[in-house]
């Protein structure tokens, strides 16, 4: 399958793998999120930072077209180093993010509380791999339709054509997936994300990220999902959307088979 992006001077130009489940004109919010960690990963080369927050608003549709991703360093601290970015079409900005990096340290001691960790299976135990033209890899492990969905997942394309696939960058791929897991009713998604906001305590270890719903919170139309992120080793952070109600996606998307 070939690369997500290709690079032409300053522009990344789509391909197939890129586009939306729910428009063929559209980039997938998968991506979306991705151009925005692409580019803070561009231009912030120190490897002692970490990504601890990435905000992505997709304001506009993302077309199908050549993007500038442009960003801002709004600080550059001893501890702390924040960027705005910017997603273009031509002259319009169709998406924009921002992300706050710190860095790292020494971990205390204590344990504040949080909820046990899944214990499931690793992903090659799951078959029937599901994904279809996009670029990434879905591994079923339960159904997310009104219930606790668990997910194994796997980018299976390079992001920009010639560049590896950093474990950063492999997170904020996947955070996109927090609006299927945590927004979906007993008969699937009719909620599409405006945004969405990825917390990292560390980076990914290997391809596979594991997501699992946390809850729905929704009144008037409005929802918002949370979903827990995992790698083989343990949870890595969390991931929120939040949705517009439009039972109108229902015909493009594809519900999990029943267990």
């Amino acid at each position: 399958m070939e690369a997500s992006f290709t690079p032409d001077g300053d522009r990344l130009v789509p391909a197939p793998p890129a586009r939306s489940p729910w428009s063929d004109e559209m980039v997938n919010g998968h991506h979306v999120g991705g151009l925005v960690a692409w580019a803070v990963q561009r231009d912030s080369p120190d490897p002692d930072l970490q990504l601890a927050r990435l905000t992505v608003d997709m304001v506009r549709p993302v077309p199908m077209r050549p993007l500038r991703v442009l960003t801002r360093r709004v600080r550059d601290g001893r501890r702390l180093t924040a960027f705005d970015v910017s997603v273009v079409d031509g002259d319009v900005e169709v998406a924009r993010g921002s992300a706050l990096l710190l860095r790292r340290s020494e971990h205390p001691g204590g344990e504040p509380w949080a909820p046990e960790a899944w214990d499931v299976p690793p992903p090659e135990a799951f078959e029937g791999a599901t994904g279809g033209a996009m670029s990434f890899e879905i591994r079923r492990i339960d159904d997310w339709n009104g219930r606790r969905g668990r997910v194994w997942l796997r980018e299976r394309t390079e992001f920009v054509a010639g560049e590896p696939l950093t474990p950063m960058l492999r997170a904020a791929l996947m955070a996109d997936f927090a609006n299927p897991l945590g927004n979906s009713g007993g008969s699937g998604l009719e909620f599409i994300n405006a945004d969405l906001t990825l917390y990292l305590a560390r980076d990914p270890r290997g391809e596979w990220i594991g997501m699992e719903s946390a809850g729905h919170v929704g009144a008037d139309g409005i929802g918002a999902g949370t979903a827990w992120m995992y790698d083989r080793d343990g949870r890595i952070g969390h991931c929120v959307a939040a949705a517009l109600a439009d039972p109108r996606i229902l015909s493009r998307y594809e519900a999990p088979a029943q267990r």
